[in-house]
């Protein structure tokens, strides 16, 4: 089998750039990631074990059979809770020993009340989505009470000061608070959008930013970043051409400070609840309300908001629409197979054979015909001679190696090329890296 080795012009790596749509829409409680609605399988619904707006980490368990109650134990059992359990699912395990790896949901308590040898379980799927905060002129931005800060905490819009600033300079509205923007954060409404890095890639890309409100199906207004610089203007709507927020593109989120009145004075939804009395609040559209819906992650302790739990603000929905940035690495190989070369096979196919070209001289002796003729597959106009002879192979594949000749790739053709004397061929082979 020849081998032929690349040259420095026969090897490309490139870096491919692409903008993958992302898009969200969200009501009633619940977002659906660019349009997927939920499908239900054979054993669970949703088949991937998560909601439409949610990006299920390597898709596993998908349409698994959940046993329940029906499990069976597996092993020995452990400590409360510890035991290792066949539900028909697959999830993520480890064994307590000397190196003190657990999983980051295990508490240090739990973990330090099993016994070495024991199993620490983890579960799939794996999930990632878009979540909302919003942030009252009265809410807390950090804890007062402690100065020092050692037990204390510090709200997500808070924790993003001084990264909020370090756009500045890209635009002087883009501040946590300054004189040039008329506001600061600590003490204005604000409403803090996240979409987490596994749907846009490394940034979110400049001027693809499309914020639309609906109220009972009407679009009430629309938001663009239009000038490209992560300030978002209102581009239909009241005060059409007015900032509303901006984008943080780098790091996936939007800052809504605007809470003037969107719709007429009779345009009311229940959007949040009052963090005193904990009853629902009614309030007219505002940007500060975009993409509310019930929160999971809201922490009572350090709350942006309580939980919403029940607030589905059903009058409302909103689209989410902007570009993401990908950068794919690819290797580009052009395999050659010259003039002359490779036009000899070891496919049986290739030579002709006949069933009385051989003779047997001892029982482990087999000999065959040294002088067996190729096989000529060259076409004529005529039906029983076949043309002049020409050396001819077809190639199907190109196989990769590497400087130890160990294969490590395999390029299948759609079609065996037909490969003669006079022809050479070059092959283009392109994969991600």
């Amino acid at each position: 089998m020849p081998y032929y080795k690349f040259s420095t012009n026969d090897v490309y790596n490139n870096t491919l750039k692409t903008y993958p749509t992302v898009k969200f829409l969200i009501y009633s409680g619940s977002a659906y990631y660019n349009n997927r609605p939920n499908l239900s399988g054979a054993h669970s619904n949703p088949i991937l074990r998560t909601n439409a707006g949610n990006i299920s980490l390597y898709e596993l368990n998908v349409d698994r059979q959940y046993f329940g109650s029906s499990a069976r134990n597996i092993g020995p059992s452990g400590p409360a809770g510890t035991t290792t359990i066949d539900n028909g699912l697959i999830y993520p395990w480890v064994v307590k020993n000397g190196t003190s790896i657990g999983f980051r949901s295990t508490t240090e308590g739990g973990f330090n009340a099993l016994n070495y040898g024991d199993i620490i379980q983890g579960s799939y799927p794996l999930t990632s989505s878009i979540s909302k905060e919003l942030y009252l002129a009265s809410t807390r931005r950090y804890n007062t009470s402690n100065p020092s800060l050692t037990s204390g905490w510090v709200s997500h819009l808070l924790a993003l000061k001084n990264t909020i600033n370090s756009y500045t300079y890209i635009n002087p509205l883009i501040s946590y608070s300054s004189s040039v923007s008329g506001r600061d954060l600590n003490s204005v409404p604000v409403g803090l959008v996240s979409v987490p890095t596994i749907f846009y890639g490394s940034k979110i890309k400049p001027g693809t930013v499309d914020l639309n409100f609906y109220y009972t199906g009407s679009l009430l207004a629309r938001a663009q970043d239009t000038k490209r610089d992560g300030v978002l203007y209102t581009t239909t709507g009241r005060r059409s051409g007015s900032a509303i927020g901006f984008a943080l593109y780098g790091e996936g989120i939007l800052i809504l400070t605007a809470s003037y009145r969107l719709g007429s004075t009779g345009q009311t939804d229940k959007y949040y609840r009052d963090p005193a009395t904990d009853l629902l609040v009614s309030d007219n559209p505002k940007w500060i309300y975009f993409a509310q819906f019930a929160e999971t992650t809201a922490n009572t302790s350090a709350p942006a908001i309580r939980p919403n739990r029940d607030v589905w603000a059903p009058y409302s929905s909103f689209i989410m629409e902007m570009s993401g940035t990908q950068e794919i690495q690819t290797l580009t190989m052009f395999a050659k197979a010259p003039k002359g070369d490779l036009n000899q096979s070891s496919n049986p196919t290739y030579r002709q054979y006949s069933t009385g070209s051989f003779s047997s001289a001892t029982k482990r002796t087999y000999l065959e015909n040294s002088n067996i003729h190729i096989k000529n597959v060259v076409s004529s106009s005529y039906n029983d001679p076949t043309g002049s002879f020409e050396k001819t192979t077809y190639i199907s594949r190109v196989g990769i190696y590497d400087d130890e000749k160990n294969l490590i790739g395999i390029a299948k053709l759609a079609m065996p090329v037909k490969k003669t004397v006079e022809r050479g061929f070059t092959f283009k082979i392109k994969t991600d890296i």
